[in-house]
């Protein structure tokens, strides 16, 4: 008997121990990988999280990179509906761009984008976007020719305050045509033959009180140091004969961009917007029949020859002559303003169209412009 049960608690001893702690040791097993699966995932979430702010700031930083090193040349060559790429950081864990896009003439938007890897399986991919409005000088630009002297209209000019824009400039002015007229002329005192055409808002000539004439002389003259101080060229030259082929390839108008929107017309010479300072004391000609574009600021007066075709914005510390017969018209589209310091009288006369371009001359004044962040458009993209 004693035999028998002493085998009996042996087997018992052997079998069932061994069990439980087999069960015991798979369930551990089991929590254990449980444990480091859930910590894999989190760290690896963790750092895809951690890429993907990385990757967010570092897309804001490129947008904000972008406007410090903003080229306004550069950016004033885009037309409305394109888009360029600044380039950024490119190393093993990082790299961002910068994409442009030009709205209106004033107008951008900056996609800023970055991919970021850091460890992580994949890359985190993030995008910004932010409006931008280029802030320029600002021009007292109230009438086709704003004049603080006396102008005197002759027979066959037009001074006209309705809209209009360069021939077939339609697709870059779609977005910034003006619908209401301005002014035709807003002068100190005026002339105006019976034979001139005058068209615009309100009255044909509008004159300056002595209320608004010292307000607007401060502005022109604050327009025109401004304008200097960003200048392209500067010129002691009398004469600015647009006809002059500059160097290089192509042979762009030596002193403004082309006008022209034609096959004639090579497309880097049709993207310039120079700002070009006249700084001859005496009298400037402007003389050939090459149509130009951009920005003139004239510190002596202006002599405007037969046959000129400007768009832009024309600034005369002096005062301005235009004569022109019917075999050789001329016409400066964009904004015209005169100071007239000497008080001399400026004289508009012939076959002259002296027309306003709200296009024209936002598109020359943008070659000045800074860009500014516009706080209430911006677009953040998240996962």
């Amino acid at each position: 008997m004693r035999r028998r049960k002493r085998y009996s608690r042996r087997a018992q001893r052997s079998g069932f121990s061994l069990l439980i702690v087999l069960v015991l040791t798979s369930a551990l097993l089991f929590i254990a990988v449980a444990f480091t699966d859930a910590v894999v995932h989190a760290l690896r979430t963790t750092r895809l999280g951690w890429q993907g702010e990385r990757a967010t700031h570092a897309a804001d930083v490129g947008a904000l990179g972008a406007l410090a090193a903003w080229e306004p040349a550069r950016a004033a060559a885009l037309r409305v509906g394109e888009s360029d790429t600044i380039a950024g950081v490119t190393n093993a864990k990082l790299r961002t761009g910068v994409i442009r896009t030009r709205v209106k003439a004033r107008s951008f938007m900056l996609e800023g984008w970055a991919e970021s890897r850091d460890g992580a399986v994949r890359p985190s991919t993030r995008h910004i976007w932010r409006a931008v409005r280029l802030q320029w000088p600002t021009v007292p630009a109230h009438a086709a020719l704003s004049a603080l002297r006396d102008v005197a209209v002759g027979p066959g000019a037009a001074l006209l305050g309705t809209d209009a824009q360069p021939a077939a400039w339609n697709d870059e002015c779609a977005v910034d045509t003006r619908t209401d007229p301005v002014v035709a002329l807003l002068a100190g005192s005026a002339t105006v033959d019976s034979l001139a055409v005058m068209a615009g808002h309100g009255a044909a000539v509008q004159l300056l009180g002595a209320s608004l004439n010292a307000p607007m002389d401060s502005a022109m003259a604050e327009a025109i140091r401004a304008l200097s101080a960003r200048a392209t060229v500067v010129t002691s030259d009398s004469l600015l004969f647009l006809n002059t082929p500059g160097s290089g390839t192509p042979a762009c108008p030596l002193w403004f961009g082309d006008a022209r929107r034609s096959a004639a017309a090579h497309d880097s010479c049709t993207r310039r917007w120079p700002i070009v300072v006249a700084a001859h004391p005496g009298e400037t000609q402007l003389i050939g029949g090459f149509p130009a574009q951009g920005v003139l600021i004239v510190r002596g007066d202006l002599r405007v020859n037969a046959g000129v075709r400007f768009a832009g914005l024309v600034l005369v510390n002096g005062r301005i002559t235009v004569t022109a017969p019917a075999t050789a018209p001329t016409e400066l589209l964009g904004a015209l303003l005169v100071r007239d310091t000497l008080n001399s009288g400026s004289t508009i006369s012939g076959a002259v169209v002296v027309q306003s371009s709200r296009c024209a001359l936002r598109l020359a004044l943008a070659a000045a412009g800074v860009p500014q962040p516009v706080p209430q458009y911006g677009w953040t993209e998240r996962p």
